[in-house]
């Protein structure tokens, strides 16, 4: 982690209570071993709203003038304030931002600051609950042949292969710190290979997991490492043509660029949720799913039972090349 990382937010023009308290709350998130990534979340939607409260008049700079109505002020607003691409925070991000400021005032309520207990108790603004998206197999054949680079192809299939998410994809590794490769392939004689998602290197919640993935997959990771991946000191699996790691910059580029290609919107989280989809038409059971998918719990796994059972996404003859049917048959 950077030394940047432990500053507080931009200055302000005078002390501020709430601020030197975010400085707490940060160092004490930084000591739980918190990702960037929630890091960088809260540094984003508390940033926003410090500097929001600090742009009032008279500036919001203590927990005793912080009341119910102007949070209430502070959320109409930023519902109906322009972001920096000219249109509107979707619901999510709102959301996100009241969960942020909510964790931050939880956190200094037990400190002892004095905080308006009301503040705790005001809900979340409403999520429309939005159809998932899942590609079909004919989709993702298109946007495979539109990839313009080994390390996209490569990074496409490691996405829908194995379902991990973006701060995992780019943690994998020729070599992990212990020595050992994050393509486990001890067993490929025998049809079984895995994907080693470390706790250190992206996933989430800190939990290591290992992902089922297809020979073909495998094999796929391999040659990429041997042939295609540029030299670089780096020991990240995916390196961008500058021989640098591939980062979410990279991610955010490939996917606009096949956007334009085959026609349709392509967006990482939507191949998390195809291979969860795909997978459990082809028999993985719950537990191997949850698994797989790093879930605590089997909660959100009904969703992708749903959806195998509404979606027609290729026959499962295609969808072998990219995900494994049912693990339990392959030990």
């Amino acid at each position: 982690m950077s030394e940047q990382r432990v500053l507080s937010l931009a200055p302000s023009s005078g002390p501020s209570q709430l601020r030197d308290a975010y400085d707490l709350f940060r160092l004490e998130k930084q000591g739980s071993l918190l990702s960037h990534w929630t890091l960088d979340y809260y540094e984003l939607h508390l940033g926003r709203f410090f500097r929001w409260l600090e742009g009032r008049d008279p500036a919001v700079r203590r927990f005793a003038d912080l009341d119910a109505d102007t949070l209430r002020r502070f959320r109409a607003e930023l519902a109906i304030t322009p972001h920096r691409f000219g249109g509107q925070f979707q619901p999510s991000t709102l959301h996100c931002s009241h969960r942020a400021v909510r964790a931050f005032l939880r956190w200094a309520d037990l400190e002892g600051y004095p905080v308006d207990l009301r503040l705790l108790r005001m809900p979340g603004p409403r999520v429309p609950q939005k159809e998932v998206s899942v590609y079909h197999v004919a989709q993702l054949r298109k946007m495979l042949s539109a990839c313009g680079s080994p390390v996209e192809e490569t990074a496409l299939r490691i996405l829908i292969g194995s379902g991990v998410r973006l701060s995992e994809l780019f943690g994998l590794a020729l070599k992990g710190p212990d020595g050992l490769p994050d393509l486990m392939i001890d067993s490929l004689d025998r049809g079984h290979a895995e994907l080693r998602v470390r706790w250190d290197a992206g996933a989430k919640g800190k939990k290591a997991r290992r992902v089922p993935i297809t020979p073909g997959l495998a094999a796929h990771i391999r040659r990429y490492g041997a042939r295609q991946r540029p030299e670089t000191e780096s020991t990240a699996l995916l390196i961008n043509r500058y021989s640098k790691p591939f980062k979410k910059g990279g991610i955010d580029a490939m996917m606009d660029r096949l956007k334009r290609s085959v026609g349709f919107r392509v967006h990482a989280h939507a191949f998390r949720h195809t291979f969860a989809t795909v997978a459990t038409q082809m028999g993985w059971n719950f537990e191997r799913l949850r698994a797989a998918m790093g879930h605590s719990d089997y909660g959100i796994l009904q969703r992708y039972v749903r959806l195998s059972a509404e979606r027609d996404l290729g026959s499962r003859k295609d969808w072998e090349e990219f995900i494994v049917g049912d693990p339990t048959l392959r030990r």
